[in-house]
């Protein structure tokens, strides 16, 4: 566990914002400010076998505009899921702003130490048509413009490091995936809390699709490009 401060100004609440294409204050800008811009892995692990498996926030109200926060980070939980390890950090921070961020990280490979393997649960959507949709399309620079929020992982902008790990090409920040759709839930729906599973990956240039349904008192949602999720068992919570 550790504790460090965090402070942000308006050029940075603009920053984030432009990287997942609005203006102004956006929900997932308070994972940008208390993770340093990525997810963290800070493990001894090849970065080209680490992949973003969930990340969730916990608002209390909007950010300010400015400010300064206490953060405290630590490992939740590691679990052993045989073909490779799931990391969960959890970051709090008080202050200026009170949230809770959380985030999985899935190493390849780095599975089969003997540990508890952890429960997998599942978030259906209900079966009927999405009471809303919303569609956003990515730019060919989205990974630029999200790189510039503190989030370095070469996977987003290098090209021979993304072919390491499988892919054709650069692909777009799971953070910026996510703070997509938050921005888009949370302009239409008004919520505070959201919480989802990274299912496959996006390429900038995609268009994303939001599904949401009310349900239950919240709204469950996934994100998709083509037909193909690429954000699963989302969940969120309206601010009223």
């Amino acid at each position: 566990m550790s504790t460090v401060v965090r402070s942000w100004t308006e050029d940075d609440v603009e920053r984030y914002a432009a990287a997942v294409g609005g203006t102004g204050m956006q929900p997932g800008f308070a994972i940008a400010v208390a993770q340093f811009g990525g997810p963290q892995v800070e493990l001894d692990a090849d970065m080209t076998r680490v992949l973003h498996a969930e990340q969730s926030l916990a608002l209390s109200g909007e950010l300010p505009p400015s400010g300064t926060i206490e953060v405290t980070r630590r490992v939740v939980d590691v679990f052993d899921k045989g073909s490779g390890a799931l990391v969960v950090r959890e970051w709090r921070a008080t202050g200026d702003a009170d949230f809770t961020t959380r985030a999985s990280l899935f190493v390849r490979g780095a599975g089969g130490f003997g540990g508890p393997r952890g429960t997998t649960a599942r978030l259906p959507v209900p079966d009927r048509a999405p009471d809303v949709e919303l569609r956003f399309r990515t730019t060919p620079d989205q990974a630029d413009l999200y790189r510039l929020t503190g989030d370095e992982n070469p996977l987003h902008w290098d090209r021979a490091f993304a072919e390491r790990g499988g892919f054709p090409r650069p692909i777009l920040h799971g953070l910026a995936t996510y703070g997509i759709t938050a921005r888009l839930l949370a302009e239409r729906l008004d919520v505070l809390a959201v919480g989802a599973r990274f299912a496959n990956p996006v390429f900038p240039g995609d268009e994303l699709l939001v599904s949401a349904w009310h349900e239950a008192g919240e709204v469950r949602f996934r994100t998709s490009v083509n037909h193909t999720t690429v954000i699963d068992d989302g969940r969120a919570t309206p601010r009223s």
